[in-house]
């Protein structure tokens, strides 16, 4: 059993004070490496079998269906079982699958529909592992530390991106896309074992909510989002957002490669300068636990993305897009961050997974955006679509940000903690 003293509030990094969290913040690591290689190496490998931006588009759109399809039944699943061995599961079954990638393409036997399907695996475990994970940091440092604790596991995603992506574009070329499948193998391995070495007690108020039906739980799920409009407006704002600005992912192969000129190691460098952007937001708001006006800061990053998406699109030089591509990653995390962090606050222990659990569902409409900015750029090139999709992100940044006003609902979304006592 693991007990959990109060971190200081003052401090960054008073939440690796406590073991367990400890062991999950150095698991991200494990499982973020190999998140990050394989946007590398299977968005170079659908490249070179198809040269086709739609089958780029539906690569990544296979990646994303799962969190629409099971983002709900994963919020479910991460209330009413024990984290732990959740996790452990979603890091065994990614690790089998991408290593059963690795032996198609070694064996050369690899179709673009093996792709899809084992994209889809990865896709499932994520959306199973989001909420679990998130909610786990939750139950480890506290609400008064929460956005702290998920700044700091975010940050271990982000610091092993920056790792990853050079890896995994320095393996392509050295031995093919299925060496760094391998790589990612082995990272959601040791990820696994370290999940396993957690002892997180567990939660009484979970244990309650396990002997409800799985269904009534389910419609309680669809119940919460009714009755909530914290829950309904991150939600609403996070579907936008996939669907306009992260669907960005899908066209960076075609700017790597026809754009840029850049080959497999500059898409690996353009990950690696999003990952790097990443870890900057990150630590950034885990200074801002206690920033009364989330929204506004919510609001503020999309401007953000919007504005370093279109930049990006019209930009020629490989140096200035490694620059624009860092912005965009402090943007991306930042907005990932903020979400999870609103959503876990605006609601009870008992629905914790559950909140986490439709921002994973608005993660499933990516699919929408990554199909759209394929299929528009094999009409009018990648920087046409680019643009059209940065230009739709700033209208939604505009929209969100006049309701904010009108209503007056600065704190609309935000339920931020007292600042404890020093």
């Amino acid at each position: 059993m693991t007990t959990r003293s109060a971190p200081s509030a003052t401090h960054i990094l008073s939440s690796f004070r406590l073991r367990d969290f400890r062991f999950l913040w150095l698991a991200s690591l494990g499982f973020s490496g190999g998140m990050w290689v394989q946007q590398v190496a299977v968005g170079w490998l659908v490249l070179q079998m198809t040269d086709s931006p739609v089958a780029l588009g539906a690569t990544q759109a296979a990646r994303m269906l799962p969190s629409l399809l099971f983002g709900l039944t994963s919020g479910v699943a991460a209330d009413r079982f024990e984290r732990r061995p959740l996790l452990a599961w979603v890091g065994a079954v990614s690790a089998v699958s991408s290593a059963g990638l690795a032996l198609l393409i070694s064996a050369g036997r690899v179709e673009l529909w093996h792709v899809l399907l084992l994209t889809f695996v990865f896709g499932g475990c994520r959306a199973f592992e989001w909420p679990a994970a998130q909610a786990l940091v939750y139950d480890l440092v506290g609400p008064e530390e929460a956005l702290k604790g998920v700044s700091l596991n975010a940050t271990a995603s982000r610091l092993m991106g920056i790792v990853a992506g050079f890896a995994g574009g320095a393996l392509i070329p050295a031995f093919g896309p299925q060496g760094a499948l391998l790589m990612m193998a082995a990272g959601y391995g040791i990820g696994t074992v370290l999940v396993l070495c957690m002892r997180p007690r567990p939660a009484t108020a979970r244990q309650a909510a396990a002997r409800l039906p799985f269904w009534r739980t389910l419609r309680g799920t669809y119940q919460l989002a009714r009755s909530n409009r914290r829950v309904l407006g991150v939600f609403l704002l996070t579907c936008c957002g996939e669907v306009f600005a992260f669907s960005h992912q899908t066209v960076l192969p075609l700017f790597a490669r026809d754009v840029l000129r850049v080959g497999p190691e500059g898409l690996g460098a353009l990950t690696s300068a999003r990952a790097l952007g990443s870890v900057v937001s990150s630590l950034v708001l885990a200074r801002l636990a206690y920033f009364p006006d989330k929204m506004r800061l919510l609001l503020a990053h999309y401007a953000l993305y919007g504005l370093g998406l279109a930049a990006f699109a019209l930009s020629s030089s490989f140096a200035l897009s490694l620059v624009l591509m860092t912005v965009i990653g402090v943007a991306a995390s930042s907005l990932d961050i903020l979400q999870q962090t609103l959503l876990q606050l605006s609601v009870g222990d008992t629905e914790r997974g559950r909140a986490v659990g439709f921002w994973v569902v608005a993660l499933g409409f990516g699919p929408l955006g990554h199909m759209e900015i394929g299929a528009l750029g094999a009409l009018a090139g990648p920087a046409v679509a680019l643009t059209a999709n940065a230009a739709l992100l700033l209208g939604v940044f505009a929209v969100a940000a006049l309701i904010a006003r009108h209503h007056g609902a600065v704190d609309w979304m935000t339920r931020t903690p007292t600042r404890p006592d020093r």
